[in-house]
């Protein structure tokens, strides 16, 4: 079953009227050389290890072929999702994957081994959002499928990239946060990449995008 959002009806508008000039330009700014780890199959695990000390702030710093994105990790919200994601990036889980799915102002969505919606890393945790949470720019959530509980995270992630994925309910658990200016430029130049090429909402970017590196970094 794959990992998919429900798709707001601004977002397929702005998804079928991007325009292609546009996706040329941030299609040059992108690498189109394949990391090392593409490819490689990634192993099942039956739970997270303990991997985030406590009082330390972490970030994940992501680096794609079309920047970097450094997510700071939001603990307190995010339950045991930001060290169950930790874990997976000590174990390179990351590396070499893709974003397999971008639509136009809505979100940027990865971290499938499978690549096509569906994959995971053989488990489950669960952090619940406060219904009261509004989801903003550069926020990193998870993907989920529709009969899965509030919160539920495997290794799929979402990227806010645009105003139509800040209207989702807050029923999709929270990583962190990518708003520094950096991460902010690299989701734009991936968001630009939006096609409705393949006649549904659930398209690649007409650029692959790939995940180079997913490194775990504590801060000072």
């Amino acid at each position: 079953m794959r990992l998919r959002l429900p798709l707001l009806l601004g977002a397929l508008v702005a998804a079928a009227i991007a325009a292609s000039p546009a996706q040329a330009a941030h299609a040059a700014a992108c690498s189109s050389t394949k990391p090392a780890a593409a490819g490689k199959p990634k192993p099942s695990y039956k739970k997270p290890a303990t991997v985030l000390a406590k009082n330390t702030r972490y970030t994940i710093v992501m680096t794609t072929t079309c920047g970097p994105i450094r997510i700071v990790l939001d603990r307190k919200l995010g339950g045991p999702i930001p060290n169950s994601i930790a874990f997976l990036a000590t174990k390179h889980f990351f590396d070499g994957l893709t974003f397999h799915r971008v639509v136009a102002g809505f979100v940027l969505q990865g971290g499938d081994p499978r690549g096509d919606g569906t994959g995971g890393p053989g488990y489950q945790v669960v952090g619940r959002l406060p219904s009261t949470y509004h989801y903003k720019l550069g926020d990193v959530a998870m993907a989920k499928t529709q009969n899965d509980p509030s919160g539920a995270a495997g290794s799929q992630f979402f990227v806010i990239s645009g105003p139509e994925g800040m209207q989702l309910p807050p029923d999709y658990g929270l990583l962190g946060h990518a708003a520094d200016s950096a991460s902010l430029a690299t989701i734009k130049r991936i968001a630009a990449l939006a096609t409705t090429a393949c006649g549904s909402s659930d398209c690649p970017p007409s650029k692959k995008v790939w995940i180079v590196t997913a490194k775990l970094v504590a801060l000072k």
